[in-house]
């Protein structure tokens, strides 16, 4: 999944700072290699103990910034409509008052479903962003409550806000999500495909009768042929359809 998000954030346009990414995890610990142009090993870590949310690495044209979330939450608790969220802004949100920013939505998948927000920091999108170490977006990652799956309607209103609370661009709107959050991508943006500028759905499957709305929309989806949790046939039909309905998604299948 750390392949396919580093692809994701390729995508929107962000390249790594480093040949070879520092790597953070959640009690702060770190390790890094990094090499220069030429391939040759210019710093070389052991573990340590991050003591800010900053790390420079000197010799490197770009500093490494720690992705920070904030948790939020969207309505009252036992409100059916409402969410628990974390939100990422980046470094600079705050430097330029006029500046619009992309906006990158994460769905999760069933395993980080539940009431305590920071599970769902620990795969996916997330988790990659902090590795990562920058935040070259607005991003928002919703909890889905502990039963059922991705609502929809939730979610509509979850947007609503955020596009209000935050300097954000309303056309570079992504939406992203894997395994649960990959049907809950299908849902929301063959629902409302006038909201988002493209989607990336990952290992999900969604309905193919609502293929057609989707068939303007930049879509770029990821499976695993072997995927024994939802299978592989979900994102090949969502794929079909958006082509006979006239789009071009670029769908990638990994073997295995």
């Amino acid at each position: 999944m750390k392949t396919i998000y580093s692809l994701f954030l390729g995508l929107i346009g962000i390249s790594g700072s480093f040949a070879q990414t520092i790597l953070f995890n959640n009690t702060g610990s770190y390790s890094f290699v990094v090499k220069n142009a030429a391939g040759v090993t210019i710093l070389n870590s052991a573990a340590g103990t991050v003591k800010a949310a900053r790390v420079v690495i000197l010799g490197v044209g770009v500093a490494g910034l720690q992705a920070i979330a904030t948790a939020k939450r969207l309505g009252e608790k036992g409100d059916k409509e409402g969410l628990d969220y974390l939100v990422y802004l980046p470094a600079d949100y705050d430097q330029d008052k006029a500046k619009l920013w992309p906006l990158v939505v994460f769905l999760h998948g069933s395993g980080e479903r539940g009431t305590d927000v920071q599970l769902v920091r620990k795969t996916g999108l997330t988790q990659t962003l902090e590795q990562r170490g920058a935040t070259p977006y607005v991003m928002i990652a919703p909890q889905c409550p502990p039963t059922g799956g991705w609502n929809t309607a939730a979610l509509d209103k979850l947007l609503d806000q955020v596009l209000s609370d935050y300097r954000v661009d309303k056309k570079r709107v992504v939406l992203t999500g894997l395994s649960m959050g990959g049907y809950g991508t299908w849902d929301l943006v063959s629902r409302r495909p006038d909201l988002f500028a493209a989607a990336v759905p990952v290992c999900g499957g969604g309905d193919p009768a609502r293929a057609s709305a989707l068939a303007g929309l930049p879509i770029r989806c990821y499976h695993g042929a072997a995927d024994f949790i939802v299978p592989v046939e979900r994102s090949r039909a969502m794929i079909a359809a958006i082509e006979q309905a006239g789009g071009k998604p670029d769908y990638t299948e990994y073997e295995g």
